[in-house]
Parts: C-alpha cells; structure tokens; sequence
C-alpha cells in the first residue's frame, strides 16, 4: 500500500502536459524576445542621441573659443590640417584649417587603418577632441563595421585600411568643406559653404552631422550631398534606429528624424553612393531644405 501511495502521489508530467508547458513557454518567449530586440534598439538611440549632442556642442564650443571659425569638416591629413581656399576659389588667401578629426594612423603618425586604435589617434589629433577627449562620443554602439574588415571597392586594405569604420558621425562639406569650383566634385556645395558660424542661417533647423556608415574603412573626408539634382542623394547615411537616423543640428542640439519614403531606407541598406530618389521624395526636399546652411543663389533655388 504504501509503495503503491508513493508512485500515485510522484508520478511525473504527462506527455500532452509537457507540451502545453513547452508551447506556453514558446508563447511567452516570442512575445518577449521582440520587446527585448526593441528596448535594446531604443537604449542603442538613446546613446547615439546623447552623443551626438555632445558632439554637436563640442563643434559650437570650438567656433566660440577660435574667432567664430568653423572646425574643417575634412579629414585630409594625419596632422588635422588642410590649406584651404578662403572665401570660396580665391587662392590669394589661402589659409590652414584644423579638421574635426584626422586621417587614422599608427604610433609613428604614418597613415594607416588596420585597428580601432589606429583610428582614435586620427580623433584625438582633430580640433574637437579637447572638447569631448572620448572616443565612445564619436561611435554610435549600432555601428559595427569595426568587428569586420571593410567592404565593398576597397576591400583587402590599400589606404583605406584593414579595419571597418569607428567613428559614426560625419560633417557635411558645406560647413568649412573643402569644396571649390574647380575640385572635381558636382555638387553645388561649394556655392553655400560657410567658414565662420554666424553665417549659419536659422542654425537650430540645419543639419551638420549625420550617421554615415561607409563601409570602406572609416568616414573619409567630407559627407556629400548633391544640390544640383533632386533626384539622388551624395553619399548614403545610415538609417540605424527603427527607419530614424540621429542628425546634428548647427545649434548644438541634436535629435531622432523619421524617414517616409521607402527609397530612403534603400539607400541606407545599399549604402552606395548617389543612390537615385525617384524624383522629389518628401525625405529629399526636406533634407536639403534642413542642410543648406545660408541663401541659396537663384539657380540653386530653381534646381528640379
């Protein structure tokens, strides 16, 4: 009797028992593991938001302490420097200008980008470092070209290294780029560039920063964007936060902007170069609008 007691009161699951508990347990986890994918997403933001505002601060604290003058949003040299044409195509008054960051490279200053450490020497020798002296205010934690090598024409190293790309944000070129008339670039930016920051009009809505991820290396020189045709974007930028990407405002500010049209959100994931928009999206019109940072010459406000 009593052995009989013992197995009636321990006998296990059933069969068609366990496999309610294991289909309620796949209920709970496909309900929870998506919430968690998207509080990880929104604390990603969150961090790349708080960056880019401090990023954004420390580019407004050094026009303040240098005369009004803008940091070069190229990154040319391993020193942070680059002669510059000053105003626009006027080679009598060339002058030097210190880049917000430079060119990766090694202990001995030399030109390379084969680790993460190569890079962060080219940001601590920028004019922004002694104003954010960080390397994690530059890197959004989304961005995770720096795990892999670099793709696309640059693969197998070259001047562009064997180490993806580190640092997240990019300056536009027409904040103290080095774009002329007469450098090989059609983009119309050279029209608008601006050296000193009260030239900036309504700088609370310009945007000056942006996501790039290209994925050759690391965020060569200057981001581009085309004036003279709505019907492509320059270089791509990264679209990295549920369709939103992190801009930089030439106020100081910076915030999460909603994309609306699908051909967006292509050219973020094809990451090409003068990806096509299939017209006058709303995205594009809103963009230039928001990135030409002073008045447009009549044939600039015309462009179809």
């Amino acid at each position: 009797m009593r052995n009989e007691a013992f197995v009636k009161s321990y006998r296990g699951f059933t069969l068609i028992e366990l496999l309610v508990v294991i289909a309620i347990i796949g209920i709970l986890l496909s309900i929870l593991i998506p919430a968690l994918n998207y509080a990880k997403v929104q604390a990603t933001a969150a961090v790349c938001l708080a960056n880019l505002n401090g990023l954004s601060k420390a580019w407004v604290l050094y026009a303040e302490e240098n005369d009004s003058d803008l940091v070069g949003s190229a990154t040319y040299d391993v020193t942070g420097w680059q002669t510059q044409d000053y105003p626009n195509n006027n080679p009598t008054s060339q002058r030097r200008v210190k880049n917000f960051v430079a060119t990766p490279q090694d202990e001995n200053g030399q030109s390379r980008n084969d680790t993460v450490e190569d890079e962060i020497r080219g940001l601590e020798r920028g004019g922004l470092w002694p104003y954010a002296e960080s390397e994690k205010i530059y890197h959004c934690p989304s961005d995770k070209r720096y795990l892999n090598p670099p793709v696309g024409d640059h693969v197998g190293g070259g001047s562009w290294g064997l180490k993806g790309g580190y640092r997240t944000y990019s300056l536009g070129a027409v904040y103290n780029g080095f774009m002329t008339a007469s450098n090989g670039w059609a983009t119309d930016e050279y029209k608008v560039t601006v050296h000193r920051i009260g030239q900036i009009l309504t700088p609370g809505h310009k945007v000056a920063w942006v996501e790039e991820h290209d994925g050759y290396g690391y965020n060569g020189n200057t981001w581009n964007f085309y004036l003279n045709t709505l019907s492509k974007w320059g270089d791509p930028f990264a679209v990295a936060h549920n369709e939103r990407s992190t801009l930089g405002f030439a106020d100081g500010h910076a915030e999460k902007h909603q994309w609306q049209d699908q051909s967006t959100l292509d050219m973020a994931e094809a990451n090409h170069k003068e990806y096509p928009t299939n017209g006058e999206t709303e995205d594009i019109l809103w963009f230039r609008k928001h990135y030409v940072p002073t008045k447009m010459p009549p044939e600039m406000r015309a462009v179809k």
